[in-house]
């Protein structure tokens, strides 16, 4: 890992305002700059975003500012009563990583009542990104938590992530007599990865969501390389810090702009609740690159309050229910629209019924997959292939993808040897 270098570009204009600002109202505030340079990974942004979340897990319910800066260094502003929790968190950060021989982290606090001059001197001159704000309430991430990160980190570089993918159509239902496959949903199975690796994923928010961005790339690499051939239309998720990522654009550049056309990225509704702004830039970052756009995983109870931002996406998936409110889906039919209203996880035909007559006409569950199998004219472009098909059509040339094999060695299925 190579240190930072001696940067001569002058500061961000928006964190130069606000250190302006702070030199004259620094009374009560404090600030932390970390130093990953000589941390291996930490050119890798997924991996250092992970150990930046842990680190401002630490500052529980104090507000924060977070300044991602050059040669892999990051600057966190908050309120001085935030100070000790910050300095213990650098403290296991450095910690947790040395115990992992990841390499060293250096970490300065600073009181900026009285220190911001030596803030300003240990910055030097170079180019910043503008502040994140995040009011995020989350308790400490435990260093043993950390731990098993950076072990799955080491797993899962530039691991195949075919083995933990499962297929999911979702189903209009426009014709009730014959139902058209939309598109076929690509997920990666948390739970299939947890059950081999043993990793408590189900236990551990923030564990799962920290490993379910570093898959990101995953698939978006296995989408280039063994998707790109597919004439169907595929949705996927992927988590906005993985969007609005400085590499995202070099990564999805190696899909070709046709295959994208037929792409749909996935974002939950959590994340954009969180941060408004930062979903808007996402939609539109994916948008300009050719890609559809589904928010994904709103509860029904707040489909009536959901605010897009302005956002233009191309289908709202509303989290089913075994008994689903008909008044609030009608509701939300009439908002968005039968063309982009799903029940997601619709898992009875007594959801799917009461959906029905509510409006609704896509769908994407068990109750989905079998009311669409009983139907003889249903059409399956886009749905995934039965597991076995060895009749005529697929003899005479038909595209048809097989299930993959099993693969002995978890590591070897994992890293893609098997």
């Amino acid at each position: 890992m190579k240190p930072h270098p001696a940067a001569d570009l002058p500061l961000d204009p928006a964190l130069v305002r606000r250190l302006l600002d702070l030199r004259d109202k620094g009374a009560g505030m404090a600030a932390l700059l970390v130093d990953l340079g000589a941390v291996e990974h930490a050119d890798d942004p997924r991996f250092s975003l992970s150990l930046l979340h842990y680190l401002e897990s630490w500052a529980g319910p104090h507000p924060r500012e977070v300044f991602r800066l050059p040669g892999f260094r990051v600057l966190v502003i908050a309120p001085v009563a935030a100070r000790d929790a910050l300095e213990r968190g650098a403290g296991a950060l450095a910690h947790v990583l040395r115990h992992h021989s990841y390499g060293l982290v250096h970490c300065r606090v600073y009181d900026l009542g009285t220190e911001m001059a030596r803030l300003i001197a240990d910055l030097m001159p170079g180019a910043a990104e503008a502040p994140g704000k995040s009011a995020t309430v989350t308790p400490p991430v435990s260093g043993a938590t950390l731990g098993r990160l950076l072990e799955m980190e080491r797993t899962l570089a530039g691991a195949n992530v075919e083995p933990l993918l499962r297929e999911e159509t979702l189903w209009s239902f426009a014709d009730p007599a014959a139902p058209k496959a939309v598109l076929t949903e690509l997920a990666v199975s948390l739970d299939e990865l947890d059950s081999r690796l043993d990793l408590a994923l189900h236990r551990d928010d923030w564990l799962r969501h920290e490993v379910g961005a570093m898959l990101d790339r995953g698939l978006l690499r296995h989408i280039a390389r063994d998707r790109g051939g597919a004439k169907r239309r595929f949705s996927f998720d992927l988590h906005i810090a993985t969007v609005l990522d400085d590499g995202f654009g070099d990564l999805v550049r190696t899909i070709p702009g046709e295959v994208r056309g037929r792409l749909t990225v996935e974002l939950a509704s959590w994340e954009a609740g969180l941060s408004p702004p930062r979903f808007t830039a996402a939609v539109e970052r994916l948008t300009d690159l050719g890609f559809g756009v589904a928010l994904d995983r709103v509860p029904l109870e707040a489909l009536d309050t959901l605010d897009l931002n302005d956002a233009d996406v191309d289908f709202v998936k509303v989290m089913g229910a075994d008994a689903p409110d008909p008044v609030r889906l009608s509701a939300g039919v009439e908002r968005f629209g039968a063309e982009r209203l799903v029940l997601w996880r619709c898992a009875t035909a007594a959801a799917l019924d009461t959906a029905f007559a509510a409006g609704v006409r896509l769908f994407q569950g068990y109750a989905a997959d079998e009311r669409a199998a009983a139907t003889p004219a249903a059409a399956p472009a886009g749905a995934a292939p039965p597991p076995e098909d060895t009749g005529p059509a697929a003899a005479a040339g038909e595209e048809t993808e097989e299930s993959p094999p099993e693969r002995p060695g978890l590591l070897a299925r994992l890293l893609g040897r098997g």
